[in-house]
């Protein structure tokens, strides 16, 4: 007996996939944790996007997690302005890159969307590590944490290092692409803020200047600043510090 395609990769939502993709008016519901995690980046592009978004966290995640496509979230859905039209997404990454490109922060070519896409993987791979490291710690012990942070100082200063490097070659000027904001910099900016809050002198001003220049310039922007301080927010912070011991 045929495997029933699962809701979220039934062909039949090529055509609400195309109306939707040029679309600025949607609004979009993101299933997640109450907390940052492979959530946050998301986010941040809604917030600056200036989207109407809500966040639904799983009141029962165990019951709802098989409806999941990889037992997973994040999960995103799409509605389009008139109520009509539904489109779902799941996997981080993915979600990630269908905003920044509907969005407008992937390059303008083809080529500086490969750059980015360069970065951004280079990001993602430090801070599945970070999580990994963290998460497998299912108690307090202030050694083994003590430990995690230790074994952490190599790939910061690699990841740190190298992105310096190419932040130095495009003149230092708050942006890893050009002269504008990209899924590249919303990324750096959220994992340089998750290195600080476990290992806060090995990544500063001083030794760093123009990776926490790209940190600076996308705190800086209002939309985010102001997001920064809602209670939601603060409420995420707080359980994900709580969950995993960094924020």
């Amino acid at each position: 007996m045929a495997q029933a395609v699962h809701p979220f990769f039934d062909p039949a939502q090529v055509a609400a996939f195309d109306e939707l993709t040029p679309k600025k008016d949607s609004t979009f519901e993101l299933t997640y944790f109450g907390l940052h995690g492979f959530g946050s980046t998301i986010r941040v592009i809604l917030v600056l996007s200036g989207a109407k978004f809500t966040n639904k966290v799983p009141a029962d995640w165990p019951s709802e997690k098989p409806l999941a496509p990889f037992g997973v979230m994040p999960l995103l859905k799409e509605t389009s302005a008139d109520g009509k039209t539904t489109i779902n997404i799941c996997e981080s990454d993915a979600i990630e890159r269908y905003l920044a490109k509907k969005f407008g922060l992937v390059g303008d070519n083809a080529f500086e969307e490969n750059i980015i896409n360069s970065y951004v993987n280079n990001t993602n791979a430090l801070m599945m590590y970070i999580f990994l490291a963290y998460y497998r710690l299912k108690d307090r012990d202030p050694a083994l944490r003590a430990e995690v942070k230790e074994e952490l100082a190599g790939p910061f200063a690699v990841w740190a290092n190298l992105n310096e490097k190419h932040l130095v070659a495009n003149g230092s000027n708050g942006h890893f692409v050009g002269n504008k904001l990209t899924l590249a910099d919303i990324k750096a900016a959220y994992v340089l803020g998750i290195v600080q809050s476990i290992r806060e002198n090995d990544v500063t001003e001083e030794s760093h200047p123009a990776l926490w220049k790209v940190k600076n310039t996308v705190d800086s922007i209002p939309s985010y600043k102001a997001w920064r301080e809602t209670e939601e927010y603060q409420g995420f912070s707080k359980t994900n510090f709580a969950v995993l011991a960094y924020y």
